[in-house]
């Protein structure tokens, strides 16, 4: 008698597939990656891959943005735990400090290309997580103000600052003490003096 396979929810598999193609690209980069590798490496046909992703940039943008997704969550979750504007944005700063540079290990990424990795997040069209980061960073900034702790200064232009200053932070080997340093002078500049 024929033994009849489960059926494998679709949303299940397509998310079997992402993981495990995480593992694909963080092994041979981006660019040297071709489906058949994935499909090769994870036990897939190509064609089964690409029933769930139209392309290797659809299915490296979802890997991507699963694992920024995550970092951001983490963000915005455990600030939640914080009181104070300066807390936060310390602890934001921290936590995706250290999620960016496990994302470059993961994806096996060296200091020479994390430049080119960001102009391909760019190129693939994950502005929708920067939005949602900068809306933390935002929040935060506004939150300072409002309690009297940070001084007038334009939200956008202070939270773009930030932001950069911290993908810098995260993309360069910057020691802990030069990181709390850092922060240490964006807080100074932000908050009101007595």
């Amino acid at each position: 008698m024929k033994e009849r396979r489960k059926r494998v929810p679709k949303d299940e598999r397509r998310r079997k597939i992402l993981e495990l193609s995480k593992k694909v690209f963080a092994k041979y980069g981006f660019r040297k990656t071709i489906m058949e590798d994935i499909a090769h490496e994870i036990g897939f046909t190509a064609a089964a891959i690409y029933y769930y992703f139209d392309s290797k940039e659809e299915l490296f943008r979802e890997a991507i943005s699963d694992e920024i997704g995550k970092v951001i969550s983490k963000i915005e979750e455990e600030i939640k735990n914080f009181h104070s504007p300066q807390e936060k944005l310390i602890k934001m700063i921290e936590i995706k400090v250290e999620g960016t540079r496990e994302l470059i290990k993961m994806f096996g990424i060296s200091d020479e290309i994390v430049g080119e990795l960001k102009s391909e997040i760019d190129r693939l069209g994950l502005k929708e997580l920067a939005s949602r980061e900068y809306k933390v960073i935002e929040d935060i900034i506004k939150e300072g103000i409002e309690k009297g702790v940070f001084r007038e200064v334009d939200i956008r232009k202070a939270a773009f600052l930030i932001n950069v200053i911290t993908k810098e932070l995260a993309s360069r080997q910057y020691k802990k003490k030069d990181i709390e340093d850092i922060v240490d002078i964006i807080l100074k500049g932000l908050e009101k003096s007595s």
